[in-house]
């Protein structure tokens, strides 16, 4: 057998041999999902987590054909197919017309659900965040997330609404509008304490007294808002790293309260050794020593000449 011979074999076994493999891979992917609805909304949203959206919109729809109107299960799934239609990535694959058309046909369906309300937060934020490049229409933007919070009052997915209608008034960056949104989340804050949201509020705050030049504030905002966070258990991501550098910068830029700023350096330090602000910590922690010490020493002596 010569060369070209040879040469025509292989590419006829490796022909053969991978022919099975390209069947049942696309056996894999044209198969219809099966299964209970319950399993099927969970595997559903494993596969949206993991980016398989194709694979997560079947399951959805599996299920959603397999229950009647209304019920429970029907509802997760249409939640389901319009999320992945909403959020799915790259951007070009989204389609927000038939992800809109889904969370309405959700809302008929059962109108007073919480996934309704959800629904109508999802149709709400659709009309905040735009694509690169355009703005969103407030007008229209914050009278939809009114809707929620008039329509579901009480509900999570209102007090979500809250936080992103009082977000718009401070994105302004500007005296009135903000002043607006700091007196709505004080009072927020003071009739919702066991709110899941309060955390956001005091963020929101923060940012609010930043631009009223309100620095000390800030500080207490922004130490609230750890204060409050929640912690996912389902994150493994979630960490404070960036919420203690903020506070020890605000703290020893901004107010000059040293023993705050002291407090979240070391606390960076101590339980993000690998944290690549570390270094910061610690050329931060020697100044403010060095600070104190020329204070001390003019203090010490008033009419004598300068540091070294």
């Amino acid at each position: 057998m010569g060369p070209r011979s040879k040469t025509l074999l292989s590419i006829a076994l490796a022909g053969v041999l991978c022919a099975p493999g390209m069947l049942c891979g696309c056996q894999r992917r044209d198969a219809p999902a099966s299964g209970a609805p319950e399993k099927l909304i969970g595997l559903g949203w494993d596969d949206f987590r993991l980016g398989e959206y194709n694979r997560a919109l079947r399951r959805f729809e599996a299920a959603a054909r397999s229950c009647p109107a209304a019920s429970p299960e029907r509802l997760q799934a249409l939640y389901g197919m319009a999320t992945v239609w909403n959020l799915r990535l790259p951007l070009v694959d989204q389609d927000k017309e038939l992800a809109e058309e889904i969370y309405r046909q959700l809302i008929r369906e059962a109108p007073q659900s919480d996934l309704a309300a959800w629904s109508q937060l999802a149709l709400a934020r659709m009309k905040h965040l735009v694509r690169p490049g355009l703005d969103p229409d407030y007008h229209q933007v914050r009278r939809a997330y009114r809707q929620v919070i008039e329509q579901y009052p009480g509900r999570p997915a209102a007090e979500e609404a809250f936080i992103y209608l009082q977000s718009t008034y401070v994105a302004t960056l500007q005296p009135e509008p903000t002043r607006r949104a700091v007196a709505a989340l004080k009072k927020f804050i003071r009739e919702h304490p066991d709110s899941g949201f309060v955390s956001a509020a005091w963020s929101l705050l923060a940012v609010s007294y930043d631009t009223l030049d309100m620095q000390k504030d800030r500080l207490h905002a922004e130490l609230k808002a750890l204060e409050t966070r929640e912690v996912d258990p389902t994150n493994p991501f979630q960490e404070n790293a960036w919420q203690y550098w903020n506070i020890a910068t605000i703290a020893e830029f901004e107010v000059g309260d040293f023993e705050t700023a002291r407090r979240y350096y070391r606390k960076l330090i101590e339980e993000y050794p690998t944290d690549i602000r570390r270094f910061g910590c610690e050329k931060a922690l020697e100044r403010m020593d060095e600070i104190e010490r020329r204070l001390r020493a003019r203090l010490s002596n008033p009419g004598g000449g300068r540091d070294e």
